[in-house]
């Protein structure tokens, strides 16, 4: 989900293009237009365009923000940044802390206890401005995959602009130490040219947040700000370029689509078009009549409290699905209501308060805000909803159906971070890493004990724990050698938005397989995700197509191997929910039954594993019966929560595996007496 910023300064100091000041009202109809982009696509009520106003509220900070440091370097000879930055916090801390920690309150009240401690950390990181980073971070986190949204996460774009606000004064109080505006032009065009460059050399997940990746829309304003300071007037052609530019932002919104490359070549479609209304939107004739109108500039007045409130709402909506058409003109109607109430008993007032009009006041106010959503924050993510179970039982209680939990291991808060030792010693390479990273868990006692491997993506590494706890008993050397999203297979799967080929898979796959040759363990243990998108021969594969190459990729990747003469052990698919467990159990604590899946669902996509493996001639340890009931798969087992998301299990209840997997070893290793006593006796 993407969100736009929505900072500006106050409509009362709007920005005009010349050495005057006045306010344009057609600014704040162009404010309005991008809140409406945002909401509606939020609320579902809109074109899945609708993130694009980032990008409009970006150029627009820039743009605002650089006119009024010009106008006050020409009127004054210099810039006040304390008393710049005193503005800053008057216009943006009251109506941000307020909306914070109320998000805070009903999280608490509302949202799973699983999501406490995420949204708290959130919220202390949102309090401070660095959550586009923390987003950035999480956003190329495989662990992370699967999560619903934070009430907070829109907090991201205002992060940014406040990260600009903070070093843009500076540089452009040097820009204007020489008269001529021309050096500062220079600058600021070389600071767009390679920002927008990063974006597009190191494009992937985290360039959505990052701030070097983002600065060029806000310089881009401000070129456009240091332009207009220079010369005053309209050219006759000045009201076409304007309706130009509104159509190329408006039309966007029909063009972009969630998996388009953004920020990318379309993002400076809207940047242009942004500036083109800015540069020209007071031309006879040209969009300023039409942006001016009463309701659009009312909603320009409100429009940073309604950001803020409107994503925070759909959250909430969402707990227990996808809005209706119907649900979401309710969260768009409060929204609206809420800023209108917001801008005038919060905002507007917070502006002219006496008692922290000066300075130093303003800034002491402004950080004991901060500290004070911090606080909140600090306070929500270190709440608890339920304790740790005591020796729970897990998997030997499969067949119990456990109704209701009281006390649960790991704890629901907990469960996402439940993924086992390789995890806590950063074992996976991440996604752009190609090197092989083994990870070697030693319990052997000396050179004769057997060495064990286990290789794949992280649906092999949630096998490592149960492994671990028979390779203790037994002494193996355990190694584990996996990859984020990346299947042990000959496979070319496509990853991302827009979806481009996961050659980092290909490069590791071919090192993995060398790294076995060396270490030559006495046997390989593999499983994959079964719903990858692969490609062959530059076409992308679906349906059967798809089905029959992952099936090939595996059997393949399992004779190469074979091949070197290292047995293979493969391990069936694991059960795939709808939900993501830890939420459903934090909600249905006393009705657990609510959150269990009929079996046939939840291995609806199973099958690549059993396939390849038949193929391959290779045994495989099918441990479905010790996670699922006959007809069900549920979500607890004997006070073990079992799932840790949506499909991977929590290392935990893998432990609870291990006497299964152990015996099931045994069984499919009876062809194979010597493998199986040099493994087991």
């Amino acid at each position: 989900m993407k969100h736009a910023p929505i900072d500006a300064p106050p409509p009362a100091g709007g920005a005009r293009t010349t050495q005057a000041s006045s306010h344009r009202s057609d600014i704040q109809g162009l404010r309005a237009v991008a809140v409406l982009m945002v909401l509606l696509y939020h609320t579902g009520l809109g074109p899945s365009g609708g993130f694009i106003g980032v990008d409009v509220f970006f150029v627009l900070s820039g743009f605002l923000i650089t006119g009024l440091l010009i106008r006050e370097h020409d009127r004054t000879g210099r810039i006040a940044l304390l008393t710049f930055w005193a503005r800053r916090a008057r216009r943006l801390l009251p109506a941000g802390v307020l909306v914070l920690l109320v998000t805070c309150l009903v999280a608490r009240w509302w949202l799973p206890a699983a999501r406490w401690e995420s949204i708290g950390q959130d919220a202390i990181a949102a309090s401070a401005y660095f959550i586009n980073w923390r987003l950035a971070a999480g956003s190329v986190d495989y662990l992370s995959e699967g999560a619903a949204a934070s009430p907070l996460q829109h907090y991201w774009s205002l992060a940014i602009e406040e990260q600009f606000y903070l070093a843009w004064p500076l540089l452009i109080t040097l820009l204007l130490i020489p008269r001529s505006r021309r050096p500062a032009a220079a600058v600021i065009g070389l600071v767009i040219a390679g920002s927008f460059t990063l974006a597009l050399l190191t494009y992937g997940p985290q360039t959505y947040f990052t701030t070097h990746t983002r600065v060029w829309e806000l310089a881009a304003g401000a070129l456009c700000a240091v332009v207009m300071s220079r010369r005053s007037g309209q050219p006759r052609w000045g009201g076409a370029m304007s309706w130009l530019g509104l159509a190329l932002t408006v039309g966007a919104l029909f063009v972009v689509r969630p998996e388009t490359m953004w920020p990318g070549p379309l993002t400076a479609v809207v940047v242009a078009g942004t500036v083109l209304v800015l540069r020209f939107g007071e031309a006879p004739r040209g969009t300023g009549r039409l942006l001016s109108v009463r309701p659009l500039t009312w909603l320009g007045d409100i429009s940073y409290s309604l950001y803020l409130w409107h994503w925070p709402l759909v959250v909430f909506a969402e707990r227990d699905g996808v809005l209706t058409l119907a649900e979401g003109a309710g969260v768009a109607v409060v929204s609206v209501l809420l800023a209108a109430v917001t801008y005038v008993l919060v905002e507007r007032p917070a502006r002219t308060a006496r008692f922290w009009l000066p300075t130093r006041l303003g800034i002491a106010g402004g950080l004991t805000l901060v500290l004070v959503a911090a606080g909140s924050g600090s306070a929500l993510s270190q709440s608890r909803s339920i304790t740790e179970a005591k020796d729970p039982a897990g998997a030997a209680a499969v067949q119990t159906v456990q109704t209701s939990a009281t006390t649960l291991s790991p704890p629901p808060e907990e469960a996402e971070d439940d993924s086992g030792d390789i995890y806590r010693r950063d074992c996976p390479s991440n996604y752009e890493d190609t090197s092989v990273r083994p990870c070697v868990f030693d319990y052997s006692t000396g050179a004769a004990d057997p060495v064990v491997a286990v290789v794949g993506d992280s649906k092999a590494g949630q096998w490592v724990p149960a492994l671990e706890e028979i390779a203790k008993q037994h002494h193996w050397k355990l190694i584990s050698i996996t990859k984020a999203g990346c299947p042990f297979s000959d496979i070319t799967r496509l990853e991302g938005k827009p979806l481009t080929e996961y050659t980092a898979c290909v490069t590791w796959n071919q090192a993995a397989v060398q790294e076995l040759r060396t270490l030559a363990p006495d046997v390989l243990f593999t499983t994959q995700l079964g719903t990858y998108i692969t490609t062959k021969n530059g076409e992308q594969l679906d349906g059967e197509a798809n089905r029959e190459e992952e099936i090939r990729g595996l059997s393949a990747r399992i004779d190469e191997v074979t091949a070197a003469g290292i047995p293979v052990v493969t391990f069936a698919e694991t059960p795939h929910l709808p939900q993501f467990a830890p939420d459903c159990v934090s909600l249905h604590l006393n009705d657990l039954t609510a959150c269990a899946v009929d079996r046939a669902e939840a291995f609806a996509n199973s099958g690549i594993v059993k396939e390849a493996s038949e193929r391959s001639d290779v045994p495989m340890l099918d441990l479905t019966d010790s996670i699922c009931a006959p007809t069900q798969c549920a979500v607890v087992i004997g006070d073990v929560l079992a799932y840790r998301d949506d499909h991977h299990l929590t290392a935990t209840f893998a432990r609870t595996l291990a006497p299964f997997v152990e015996q099931r070893l045994g069984a499919a290793l009876e062809s194979e007496p010597t493998v199986r006593s040099e493994l087991l006796d």
